[in-house]
């Protein structure tokens, strides 16, 4: 559950975020992050921008990757 107000961390590891430096398109500094949608942003502006805008889809995370359980005996 979120608390209103309050940023959720994203979570931007993969490859696929990073390029060469462009100005953030929220405080124009530079960054090599990019969004999903390639905006360039850094993923604090980002967490920022989710908290002041809910219920808007901007900027999300990267789906997290199943936890492997030991589920027993493999061969």
């Amino acid at each position: 559950m979120t608390t209103p107000g309050r940023p959720v961390l994203l979570d931007w590891r993969a490859a696929i975020h990073f390029r060469r430096d462009a100005p953030c398109v929220l405080c124009g500094n530079p960054t090599p992050l990019r969004s999903h949608d390639g905006e360039a942003a850094h993923e604090v502006c980002a967490e920022a921008w989710n908290a002041a805008h809910p219920g808007k889809t901007r900027f999300v995370s990267d789906a997290q990757p199943r936890k492997r359980t030991s589920g027993g005996d493999h061969a």
